[in-house]
């Protein structure tokens, strides 16, 4: 007897097998954009550590078989899950905005989204990222880039370089927030608490101490890490306005 068939995604599986229509769970069983909300609460208040079949079927009052009516195993939960998070994401008609307006407008959406779902970035770029709403995110932004005047390759290099800078300045910042929140403390508290082993560690490095004292001054944690966000994405935009003014500078492969 041939073996089953093992897939590496959902999108893999169910475009093999085109199951959405052959999969018939019962009458009374919630449906899969149901199960993809509760897995996502799962994740977003316990992380992905968190997630099982037996717990997510506690969760919605269902046997943890039943759930096999709709994914063949966590890993697809996963993929599901990943795209309803995409479908989060704003990105801009081309023609509303100029490229650099509406490249920010995809970023900050895209922070925020990470943000919120602090799980996700541990699997962007580890998954295929084929469902409909990755898939409509990476068109509009693929439009936005060429009709800016990117080419071939510098679109995709293009759109890749922002989507890498949002997710690793992101992830460092939901990081820093998840951990002060596990201290128990507020940030104001944090700060207070560590003041006498930041005072004595700048004690020698003048330049670093001048640095954290502007800090301070500014209104609050939250605004300092948007501005330092806003900051970089800037730089990056103009970057790649500068490798728009030279067409078709990414590599041919």
């Amino acid at each position: 007897m041939p073996a089953k068939p093992q897939y590496t995604s959902i999108w893999a599986r169910e475009a093999a097998e085109k199951s959405q229509q052959s999969r018939s769970p019962g009458k009374d069983q919630p449906s899969r954009r149901q199960i993809v909300r509760a897995t996502i609460e799962l994740l977003d208040a316990e992380g992905g550590e968190a997630l099982s079949m037996r717990r997510l079927g506690a969760k919605l009052g269902m046997g943890a078989t039943s759930i096999y009516w709709y994914v063949a195993n966590k890993t697809e939960l996963l993929d599901l899950a990943l795209d309803e998070v995409f479908g989060e994401i704003a990105v801009p008609e081309s023609a509303s905005l100029d490229w650099r307006e509406a490249t920010s407008v995809f970023a900050h959406s895209l922070r925020r989204a990470l943000m919120r779902h602090a799980w996700a970035t541990q699997l962007l770029g580890g998954r295929p990222n084929l469902g409909p709403n990755a898939l409509r995110v990476a068109e509009r932004m693929s439009v936005i880039f060429h009709d800016a005047g990117f080419r071939r390759l510098d679109v995709d290099f293009g759109v890749t370089t922002v989507i890498a800078y949002v997710m690793g300045l992101t992830s460092a910042d939901s990081a820093w927030r998840d951990g002060v929140a596990g201290s128990g403390m507020t940030q104001e508290e944090w700060t207070a608490e560590h003041e006498p082993a930041i005072a004595l560690g700048l004690a020698d490095h003048p330049r670093l101490r001048e640095l954290w004292e502007e800090r301070e001054l500014c209104a609050d944690s939250a605004t300092v890490l948007e501005s330092r966000f806003d900051y970089g994405l800037a730089c990056v935009l103009d970057g790649l306005e500068t490798r728009r003014s030279r067409p078709n500078t990414a590599r041919t492969l």
